[in-house]
């Protein structure tokens, strides 16, 4: 019955959109009434009479029996996926688009929800499909990404909603994760502990490893750098299994030197960056940092350079490129302290990382706004916003 109800939600949608009466659309198919009961998912049409209103409408939609076997098969391989853990977060590691070459054959087929809402399950970037006129007729499952998808976009309520229809491993690590970059750290360790615990009786590993790197995150973020090693020692531990634990020991090492360069360890930074094996952006920013810490100004320009050449989606493009401006300009102006244009030029990033980033590019860059301001003896501006951050001032 769900089919029908979405192959209704479908017909009405695109009757309205092409402002068809039902008379119109019906005429000579069927009864303005059985067309009614389509919409409303009360009756399921059989070809004979859904295929010529979806031809009325322009719609192409897929009959291919063997095809529709295949989609049903790989989409319910995609959703244990996304529920084990294996995508579903910007840290995931899912690749390329699921459904590649055959997209346009599976959006005119039943398959059209979990298409659209799987696509953006595991592959976040980019803007959120148009759903809700189809709520009614989600089943459960579709109707649980969608809130995981409205709660990331940041509709209020959405988590709590989530969190009461499946309280499952995945989407409790899912809300400690926001809850993390929101910098609710406290409420985000509970989840991303329960949901780490939840995993582990599931049986999904990927989960397991998923939460207690976000764990890690959260020491890390509240100044807790031995508890922060200790979390990233069990995610070593259980990422050595997988076929695809290169990359998670990645994740680590890249994480522990980012903050290994906020206590100002660059030589410690320096090395794990080197084993880290990234080529992104904001990889090169870190590298750059601590060879500026360590000394090394022409290196360090050297990594910058790479940063630009490797500017992806890892975050808003005008926020990496800020990040590289202001490591360029102090490696290029020694004195750059008595230097207006370079106050100005963080100001302005800084302001825009507070809007658009995660609470830790917030926590990475203070120091270098606090130094300014005191150069500048700004000091109740500097105590003001160390007052704001002082969750960020703290050291174990």
């Amino acid at each position: 019955m769900a089919a029908s109800k979405f192959t209704g939600a479908l017909i009405r949608r695109e009757r309205l959109r092409q402002n068809f009466s039902q008379d119109g659309l019906c005429q000579g198919i069927c009864t303005v009434s059985y067309l009614s009961k389509i919409e409303q998912g009360k009756a399921e049409a059989g070809s004979d009479i859904l295929q010529p209103l979806l031809s009325r409408l322009g719609i192409t939609y897929e009959t291919d029996t063997d095809f529709l076997a295949w989609a049903g098969k790989t989409i319910e391989s995609l959703y244990e996926n996304l529920y084990a853990g294996r995508g579903g977060t910007q840290e995931a590691h899912a690749g390329e688009d699921p459904f590649l070459d055959r997209r346009d054959r599976l959006l005119a087929s039943p398959y059209m929800l979990d298409v659209l809402l799987l696509e953006r399950a595991f592959l976040p970037e980019g803007p959120l499909p148009e759903l809700k006129e189809f709520t009614a007729c989600m089943d459960r499952r579709q109707y649980e990404i969608y809130l995981l998808l409205q709660m990331r976009a940041g509709r209020e309520g959405a988590a709590e909603e989530l969190l009461r229809l499946n309280p499952c491993g995945f989407f409790t690590c899912q809300t400690g994760i926001l809850r993390y970059r929101e910098g609710r750290y406290l409420e985000a360790a509970e989840l991303l502990g329960r949901a780490y615990d939840l995993a582990a009786r599931e049986g999904h590993i990927y989960l397991m490893i998923l939460a207690k790197l976000f764990l890690g995150n959260c020491c890390s973020d509240g100044g807790q750098l031995e508890l922060m090693l200790e979390h990233f020692k069990v995610v070593r531990r259980l990422a050595q299994v997988l076929p695809d634990a290169e990359q998670w020991l990645s994740d680590i090492n890249y994480n522990t030197a980012s903050t290994y360069l906020e206590w100002n360890r660059p030589a410690e930074a320096l090395a794990l960056l080197q084993s880290a094996g990234r080529q992104g952006a904001l990889y090169f920013h870190k590298l750059a940092v601590a060879l500026e810490k360590l000394g090394r100004p022409e290196e360090a320009l050297e990594a910058v350079a790479r940063g630009r050449a490797a500017q992806t989606a890892e975050v808003a493009a005008e926020a990496v490129t800020e990040m590289l401006d202001l490591v360029e300009y102090r490696l290029r102006h020694p004195d750059y302290l008595r230097d207006g244009t370079y106050a100005a030029l963080l100001e302005t990033a800084f302001a825009r990382f507070r809007r658009e980033l995660p609470q830790g590019f917030i926590r990475f860059h203070l120091p270098y706004m606090l130094e300014v301001l005191e150069a500048e003896r700004r000091y109740k501006e500097a105590y003001r916003l160390s007052e704001e951050f002082s969750w960020v001032l703290k050291k174990e």
